[in-house]
């Protein structure tokens, strides 16, 4: 009997722990990571108490969120490249990606201000993974660039979500202009192969 109560106990914490993950998650994107963290407790149906027991804070809040979101955006790798052609699966995670990076204003003065980890390709070698795993099955249809790798793939991404400021209008225009400068040249585009010089 009591271990039937310490395990609901235990089920009631972490269903606790989801649902403030999810508010923190959801009011982050709309109104940025300075959100007052009684707002998310009261969104997410607890006492101040309760996130307060599960988060040490403000950017343990944070990171746990970027966590769960980073986990679920690498399983959407696998999903989208069972019903893409790896090009278009790539295209789309890609765009994830950078809707993601640029969801929750005012994340890199936190981070930085706290001297925390500011970089998602540190703390989430699941994401380094699932856009190695698109970007290789792209590149062997041959409509991708080889000369790139996921490390460039990952800063360009990087790069638009800074650059966009937070506009989701300039993170779409960049993001065409790099997608396009990653497909490989139509062949009268290339330029013609070097001529051997007469022997």
């Amino acid at each position: 009997m009591v271990e039937e109560r310490q395990r609901g106990v235990r089920a009631d914490a972490l269903a606790n722990r989801e649902r403030i993950l999810a508010a923190g998650a959801r009011l982050f994107r709309q109104h940025g990571v300075n959100m007052p963290l009684d707002a998310v407790a009261k969104a997410a149906g607890v006492g101040s108490a309760t996130l307060h027991r599960h988060f040490s804070g403000r950017v343990d809040l944070v990171h746990s969120v970027l966590d769960a979101e980073a986990d679920r955006l690498a399983a959407r790798a696998a999903e989208l490249q069972s019903v893409n052609r790896p090009e278009q699966a790539l295209r789309a995670w890609l765009l994830e990606l950078v809707q993601f990076s640029t969801s929750f204003r005012g994340l890199a003065t936190l981070l930085a201000a706290n001297d925390a980890d500011t970089t998602l390709e540190a703390r989430h070698y699941s994401l380094t993974d699932a856009c190695r795993r698109l970007l290789v099955a792209a590149q062997d249809t041959g409509h991708l660039r080889t000369t790139i790798d996921v490390g460039d793939l990952l800063k360009l991404a990087n790069g638009i979500a800074v650059a966009s400021a937070g506009s989701a209008d300039v993170a779409a225009r960049l993001f065409e202009v790099v997608m396009d400068g990653l497909q490989t040249p139509a062949p009268h585009d290339r330029p013609p192969p070097a001529r051997r010089p007469p022997e």
